[in-house]
């Protein structure tokens, strides 16, 4: 991948977090990194395009960090809090979103090959979710009402809310009070009301 290229990338992945899929445009990348519009066309002749091709990375990435928490532990509850963990190394220093929660807030207005990745994403996570909710729950370590596929859906969307949230008020402590809720409201009680 050319230089050019992957600064085109990292700069829109920035500003797609920072402002959502409208609020950026060919020429915030061209100024920031001093080259023509033209420049950005030759790599990526569409914004839907490009913001496809951010989708796409982020995803893999994000398979890639769910393939390492499995391969660092097999305990549900340690996967759910590393999993919360994803949400608040995204939040960052600089407040900022994941690119799927501020695509998926355009929703209405994305293009149909970029909210098809944002649809991607979320499924992924959803999945993956409700594999360790079911492997939990067959631990005898989660309660769920419900079925798991829903509340792999719901549990996610919290997620993806609590991070909304602490971005709107500049607090972490709003996503990690959320993230630690979240997950205690799984866990069983032993005999002493103590968590498992």
């Amino acid at each position: 991948m050319s230089d050019t290229r992957q600064h085109i990338i990292e700069i829109a992945t920035r500003l797609v977090q920072e402002r959502g899929y409208n609020a950026f445009s060919y020429n915030d990348i061209a100024d920031e990194l001093g080259i023509k519009k033209a420049s950005i066309h030759y790599h990526f002749p569409t914004k839907a395009g490009l913001v496809k091709t951010i989708m796409s990375a982020y995803r893999e990435q994000h398979r890639q960090a769910l393939a390492n928490i499995d391969r660092q532990t097999s305990s549900p509850l340690q996967k759910l809090r590393k999993f919360a963990g994803l949400f608040s190394k995204t939040l960052g220093e600089d407040y900022i979103m994941c690119p799927s929660g501020m695509l998926a807030s355009d929703a209405g207005a994305l293009p149909e090959e970029v909210l098809r990745e944002v649809h991607a994403f979320f499924t992924d996570s959803e999945t993956w979710l409700g594999k360790v909710l079911n492997d939990g729950r067959k631990q005898g370590r989660f309660h769920i009402n419900g079925s798991v596929a829903d509340y792999s859906r719901t549990l996610f969307a919290a997620f993806e809310g609590a991070l909304l949230a602490a971005r709107a008020f500049n607090d972490r402590n709003r996503l990690n009070t959320a993230s630690r809720n979240l997950i205690n409201s799984l866990l069983i009680k032993n005999r002493t009301g103590a968590l498992a």
